[in-house]
């Protein structure tokens, strides 16, 4: 790892990486970014982040949650060290798939209390954090308008569909790829990430219709979303935004999505919903995504309450 120079104001810690957000946040605010990873035990990442922070003294510290052990630490070193903690809480950290995400966070809920301030990244969630934290909790969406500049560089779209997928349990990424591959559908699905989190997917899917690209350098991924019709994504799980779907408004593109009660409140203007269990409703979004245009309105409107969230961190940021 590269180190910054000693003294610095701000610093994001994660010790693995869910998405681009914290990467992102840190960009917006000027804070630095550091990713312990290839320890093999949290005592070695424990180890490691206080080496970091007794070596920078950071004023401020925003925490990517999950895992919860990261903020059990920075929640004991802050009483010594002093500095101003804020923790980024993805849905994960809240809602648990299985025995082992459990067991890595649910417990470390109580540190919760310790911290300066809560980050979440939409309203829904608030529901989940204890009431009397609230006050301190902040709703930070996902730092899309940072990629715009790469959706300036767009020209024509190709009649193809992106789905960003993650391979996580919670994604229908199956049930959409059964259905195109059933379907008499005369267009292309790329499906990009790391395919060999479910190689059955890709043995049992993969075609010259349905194309898996397999983890995509970040230029050649916004340029495959530059090309494409429409992106399409979800969750079967409520309480949580995609940055998939913040990525198909940063480029302006139709967004499929299926229906929660968390998407449907932030994208019900813009994005064409689908049922995952509906084979017919999934045909429908994507013939209906083919043919729509983008409301410059609507995505204004997503593009202020998007920057406004994510100053009032920056406003916190800067006064500490």
């Amino acid at each position: 790892m590269i180190y910054p120079q000693p003294s610095i104001k701000c610093v994001f810690i994660a010790w693995r990486k869910l998405s681009r957000r914290t990467e992102l946040l840190s960009k917006y605010t000027k804070c630095e970014y550091v990713l312990f990873k290839g320890s093999i035990t949290y005592i070695d990442l424990a180890y490691r982040t206080m080496r970091y922070i007794d070596r920078y003294r950071p004023r401020v510290i925003v925490a990517q949650l999950p895992p919860g052990p990261l903020l059990a630490v920075l929640t004991i070193l802050k009483r010594f060290y002093g500095y101003r903690l804020i923790v980024d809480i993805h849905t994960s950290f809240l809602v648990y798939n299985d025995i082992k995400s459990w067991v890595l966070n649910k417990p470390f809920r109580f540190f919760l209390k310790y911290c300066d301030n809560i980050l979440v990244h939409n309203d829904d969630i608030t529901e989940l954090i204890p009431r009397s934290l609230r006050d301190k909790t902040i709703v930070v969406y996902d730092p899309w308008p940072l990629i715009v500049e790469q959706a300036d560089m767009c020209k024509e779209s190709e009649d193809c569909i992106v789905f960003p997928a993650s391979y996580a349990p919670d994604e229908p990424l199956e049930e959409v790829l059964s259905t195109i591959s059933r379907s008499d559908l005369d267009i292309k699905l790329y499906v990009t990430g790391d395919w060999r989190r479910r190689k059955n997917l890709r043995d049992r899917y993969g075609s010259n219709r349905i194309i898996f690209t397999g983890y995509l350098p970040m230029d050649e991924y916004y340029k495959l979303l530059c090309k494409a019709k429409a992106v399409i994504t979800g969750t079967k799980r409520e309480y949580t935004l995609l940055m998939s779907a913040w990525e198909a408004v940063a480029f302006r593109k139709p967004l499929i999505v299926n229906k929660t009660r968390t998407l449907e409140k932030i994208f019900k203007d813009y994005a064409i919903f689908y049922n995952h269990k509906n084979p017919e409703s999934i045909i429908h979004a994507i013939n209906m995504a083919r043919d729509t245009k983008i409301d410059e309105a609507t995505y204004r409107k997503l593009l202020d309450i998007t920057l406004n969230s994510i100053d009032k961190l920056l406003k916190i940021i800067k006064t500490s």
